[in-house]
């Protein structure tokens, strides 16, 4: 998935995001935008407590892991990441 509409944005903060494997990451809390399409271009991740957010393959601004829109495979009842 490579981009998302943004006004899908309000119906996904505070999902559970999820890892390949089924582990919890943390919770949607906010979303960057492609200035010039007004796309999602990544995912501000709140993440959770028990995780080191230096061994996450993502970015950390301002507290949150920015996780790019490319790294999501769906999303249903949570958020799933391909990696």
């Amino acid at each position: 998935m490579s981009t998302m509409p943004t006004t899908f944005g309000r119906e996904i903060l505070g999902m559970d995001v999820i890892d390949e494997s089924g582990d919890k990451l943390g919770n949607l809390a906010d979303f960057r935008l492609d200035s010039d399409s007004g796309e999602i271009v990544s995912l501000m991740v709140t993440i959770e407590l028990d995780i080191d957010p230096a061994l996450l393959p993502w970015p950390t601004v301002d507290g949150l892991i920015s996780v790019p829109v490319g790294e999501v495979s769906g999303v249903g009842s949570s958020i799933q990441l391909a990696r």
